[in-house]
């Protein structure tokens, strides 16, 4: 009875603590209504501001790709999933809802608890820099309306970035208000997902307003989106159980103070909120559905909500030698999960006097994250560019999670709730970087940067019930961490540059409980990338092309290990490799054709030397990650009549084979997605369709082991959402 209970902690512990050049799609020009119709037959430059200036991507010596906001409309995006895989080397898994997505880049795969992609809105951090929120499990996913666009960052970020930017960057670029133009407009669709019986729908509307002509503007925007349900949870006779909602608003000043000072300020509000997630069952032996490919087995419904409350301030100051930025924001994320846990939990019960029945384990996070960062940057020049910032952030966390059971015969067990775990914690940063270009001629220059972050974390563990038993655990740590990079171009014509780059990253390491025989700390695990790049204009600038290989060192995983006793604790261990190419192809062949290639090869390998408990298998491929993946486009735009215009196109993606955090194998699948619209200067008629084919596949694979043997007791799967078709129409002026 004794080991059976210890093995009952062990598990509940270690469920408790773990927890293009451009993308192929140039931006067109824009008539005075707004629309968006071809200028010439050339593509038109894409800015960046990965290097914390707005630049050419044609300029910027790493792999970079900017989703622009026309494309996300074209395919109605509503969640990272929709367009991922157009991104070489963006590898996105859902867990069953718009916010429950882990992120791999460059075949960096978030192993551990925290987050090892930085996600950012405009020139702010957004997820917790600590490891004790599961920010690797919890990637922002935004409603990207109002949004410009979505820049993804390939490689170690952390000399401009800091913290959790090992393996790049997810970056949304939202729309500035606009002090000297008026602008309106709104829209509304309509879709039916395969296999659900109910239609979603969407409306949208955002607005413009010139508040004093040249010197004050507001936009306020505001979206909802309704998907209906598609996986029935037969075992409790419920249909369409996997329903959500998603809310977006978004209220934003511009004041030119002077002409030389700008200040812009925004409110970001945003909520998911889903009855229940996509999880089907799998068979463990076979990885088969053990019902259908649209059939749960759930014992509970699994409801899910995700709240985002965001608050900038960004003061531009132009000083004549250079440009002075203070970038501050304040961001709450809150999330509430209840997972069906009893395949773990529920077979336990007769240990404690009660019939084997059913169990739930809630979690309840939330992060209160204050930054700060001021930047002084050199206007360019013919022979030095340079850039110095300081950076804070204060970090306020709260994780509560509990285990509630219920008997055979449905009734609360008398010891409920089985498990109550509270885990608060904080992180304080401070941070210098700078980054300097020098151009030894025109043709040729090179950069270097640095910094230097020093953080401080505090982490407390508080247990009671049954399961877990009582505890008051304290734990702190502190660390001065260091990044860096250098890069090289050289432009061997205006329209090619060849470029190197070495860059590092890190994610934050924190304390560990105070127990005998476990380390005071996790240290940071670390990133250093090797690239070596190639971009081009070609055909009378109708033509792009970038091509990149890279290898990634990553040492000091962070993975998780057990005490004698059954508390887990993370430590380092093992080294990881990712190396690989990646592709982008963009031709505007005739005026309005256009077609795009993207495509990636990696191959990303786990060190030998990782332990058993950390659940990865030395020698083995990187969880996440396939060897092959890519994507091509094709857009036609075109005249109709006079006055109105037609555009047609479509996009096929494929993901190779791959494998799980768990290991299991993940197959491959493809989707094609299409879409047609008929505009004006006012009207826009849209009709889309996302996985045209109706590809039946999954996108992540979890386990839950039964805490009496250890033993996999159920496997889930999230299916790819069904064939969506929708039709959608926008007005403005």
């Amino acid at each position: 009875m004794r080991t059976m209970k210890r093995s009952i902690l062990a598990s509940t512990l270690a469920m408790c603590c773990a927890g293009q050049l451009p993308q192929a799609f140039a931006q067109d020009a824009q008539d005075e209504g707004g629309r968006t119709v071809p200028d010439a037959v050339e593509l038109d430059r894409v800015v960046a501001t990965a290097q914390k200036r707005s630049e050419s991507i044609m300029d910027v010596p790493m792999g970079i790709s900017v989703i622009g906001e026309s494309r996300l409309e074209s395919i109605n995006a509503s969640s990272l999933t929709d367009y991922a895989a157009y991104v070489p080397g963006f590898q996105v898994d859902s867990g069953g809802a718009p916010g429950i997505t882990s992120i791999a880049l460059r075949g960096m795969a978030p192993l551990g608890t925290g987050a090892i992609i930085g996600t950012y809105i405009d020139d702010s951090p957004i997820n917790a820099s600590g490891n004790k929120q599961r920010t690797g499990s919890y990637a922002l996913d935004l409603l990207p309306y109002d949004v410009e666009s979505v820049e993804v960052l390939r490689g170690p970020q952390g000399t401009l970035y800091g913290a959790s930017a090992m393996g790049g960057l997810l970056k949304y670029i939202t729309r500035s208000a606009d002090p000297d133009h008026f602008e309106f407009r709104a829209g509304m669709d309509v879709n039916h997902v395969g296999a659900a019986d109910d239609l979603g729908t969407g409306v949208r509307m955002a607005a413009n307003v010139p508040l004093s002509e040249g010197r004050a503007g507001m936009r306020v925007s505001f979206a909802r989106q309704a998907t209906p349900g598609y996986v029935d949870e037969s075992k409790l006779g419920l249909t369409d159980t996997n329903d959500y909602e998603q809310l977006a608003a978004r209220l934003a000043f511009t004041f030119n103070l002077s002409e030389a000072v700008q200040l812009r300020l925004q409110g970001l509000w945003q909520k998911v909120d889903a009855d229940s997630v996509a999880e089907v069952g799998l068979d463990p032996d076979t990885l088969r559905p053990e019902r259908g490919m649209l059939d749960g087995t759930s014992a509970l419904l699994q409801p899910y909500r995700n709240e985002i409350d965001f608050y900038s301030a960004t003061l531009d100051w132009d000083l004549g030698w250079a440009d002075f930025v203070s970038a501050s924001s304040f961001v709450s994320t809150r999330l509430a999960v209840t997972q069906d846990a009893s395949p773990s939990y529920g077979v336990a019960w007769p240990l404690f006097g009660a019939s084997a029945g059913t169990a739930a384990f809630d979690l309840d996070m939330e992060n209160r994250k204050f930054t700060q960062e001021i930047r002084l940057t050199s206007k360019t020049g013919d022979r030095l560019d340079w850039l110095v910032g300081a950076f804070y952030t204060d970090e306020d966390n709260d994780n509560a999670q509990s285990v509630l059971g219920w008997d055979g015969d449905g009734d609360a067990l008398p010891f409920n709730p089985a498990a109550v775990i509270a885990l608060p914690n904080t992180y304080e940063e401070t941070a210098a970087f700078a980054d300097v270009t020098w151009k030894l001629s025109p043709r040729f220059d090179l950069s270097g940067g640095a910094r230097v972050a020093r953080n401080t974390q505090w982490y407390n563990q508080l247990t009671t019930g049954a399961l877990v038993g009582e505890a008051d655990e304290v734990g702190n740590s502190s660390e001065t961490v260091k990044t860096w990079k250098l890069a090289s171009r050289w432009h061997l014509n205006p329209d090619a540059m060849l470029y190197a780059r070495v860059a590092t990253g890190y994610r934050a390491g924190g304390p560990n409980l105070a127990l005998p025989g476990v380390p005071s700390m996790v240290a940071s695990d670390t990133s250093r990338n090797y690239e070596l790049g190639f971009k081009t204009q070609f055909w009378q600038r109708r033509a792009m092309l970038d091509v990149a290989l890279f290898r990634i060192d990553w040492s000091g995983l962070q993975v998780g290990a057990v005490t004698d006793t059954g508390l887990n604790y993370l430590a380092n261990a093992g080294d990881a490799r990712s190396e690989g190419a990646e592709l982008s192809f963009l031709l505007q062949a005739t005026q309005g054709l256009t077609w795009g290639v993207n495509a990636a090869y990696t191959d990303s390998n786990i060190g030998e030397q990782v332990p058993p408990e950390s659940g990865l298998i030395p020698g083995g491929r990187m969880p996440l990650t396939p060897r092959r993946s890519w994507s091509t486009t094709l857009d036609y735009d075109f005249d109709v009549t006079a006055g109105w215009r037609g555009k047609v196109g479509g996009g096929y993606r494929y993901t190779g084979d791959r494998t799980g955090i768990n290991g299991y194998p993940i197959e491959a699948y493809e989707s094609v997605d299409l879409h047609a619209e008929l505009s004006n200067m006012t009207w826009t008629w849209r009709l889309y369709v996302r996985n045209a084919t109706d590809e039946q596949s999954y996108l992540s694979i979890s386990e839950w082991p039964s805490a009496l043997t250890g033993e996999v007791a159920q496997l889930r799967g999230v299916p790819l959402q069904p064939r969506t078709v929708g039709v959608s129409i926008d007005y403005r002026f």
